[in-house]
């Protein structure tokens, strides 16, 4: 017997509504397969006064949504999202906070930049989802300052990989861990998404992600100096405690165009520019 496809079934429910007529059964045959929920369903309604969005790491990132369209858009996005029972295990963004006009408040934690549709990304104690990255494209994007750099993931994470293989060679034998969550700077572009496969590529060349309280024989410090959409500037400081050795490493990069991406300077001397 061949198996029905989600989207055959989808294609059979829209022909069903068009012999039998009518939005509501077409709702309520979405609804029924698992193609919507109505979980959100308080969302659809003029009772929602504002959406507030605050980074989990950045507490100076929260913004606040009133205009009722993008209010829509983001029920839209919920509504279709699918119910699932196991939450990934990144840590959240951003935690939402739905307020109504009676000043009642309903909060969801969200994991950005994931759209695995067997695990949750959009969650709270009374129900779990999995979030298309519609809400990424549609309304993150939009709160992100024009400063940001381009194709930040590449100079951020990528420069650190490069030192990284750098001071592994200087200190061989030596246990190497970077830390950024002191990063003020970049708090607000740090997602977990990008963290976990910095990890991942971190503990390829032997170094670790250091969390609050952990620590290595070399410890490498982030301090981001500035940064525009074209050029990116930090220092990241390499500490050995137990040698009372401590130097800077700069990082300076030029973004030349879309086809050469960064040029990137790692230097122990302060570069021209810098």
């Amino acid at each position: 017997m061949v198996k029905t496809s989600k989207k055959n079934i989808l294609v059979l429910l829209v022909l069903a509504v068009l012999i039998l007529g009518g939005c509501t059964r077409l709702d309520s045959l979405k609804v029924k397969y698992g193609f919507r929920n109505t979980d959100f369903e308080f969302m659809n309604s003029q009772e929602i006064s504002k959406i507030i969005i605050q980074s989990t790491r950045d507490k100076g990132f929260r913004f606040i949504v009133t205009d009722k369209s993008t209010i829509t858009g983001l029920y839209e996005s919920l509504s279709t999202a699918k119910k699932v029972e196991e939450i990934i295990s990144h840590e959240p963004d951003y935690v939402f906070e739905i307020h109504d006009m009676e000043g009642h408040i309903i909060y969801y934690n969200y994991v950005a930049g994931v759209s695995d549709q067997e695990q949750a990304n959009f969650y709270n104690e009374e129900g779990s989802y999995a979030v298309t990255d519609r809400i990424d494209n549609n309304l993150i994007q939009n709160l992100y300052t024009i400063r940001k750099p381009k194709f930040f993931q590449e100079i951020y994470y990528g420069s650190f990989i490069d030192l990284i293989k750098t001071v592994k060679e200087e200190y061989n034998g030596k246990s190497v861990g970077i830390k950024f969550y002191d990063d003020i700077e970049t708090l607000k572009y740090q997602l977990s998404r990008d963290i976990e496969v910095f990890r991942e590529e971190a503990l390829k060349e032997g170094a670790v992600v250091l969390s609050h309280g952990e620590t290595a024989d070399v410890v490498l410090e982030v301090n981001t100096q500035g940064y525009t959409t074209i050029v990116f500037k930090a220092v990241v400081t390499l500490k050995m405690n137990a040698e009372y050795v401590k130097k800077d490493y700069y990082i300076l990069g030029n973004y030349v165009n879309d086809m050469e991406g960064w040029e990137t300077i790692i230097s122990d001397t302060k570069p021209e520019g810098f």
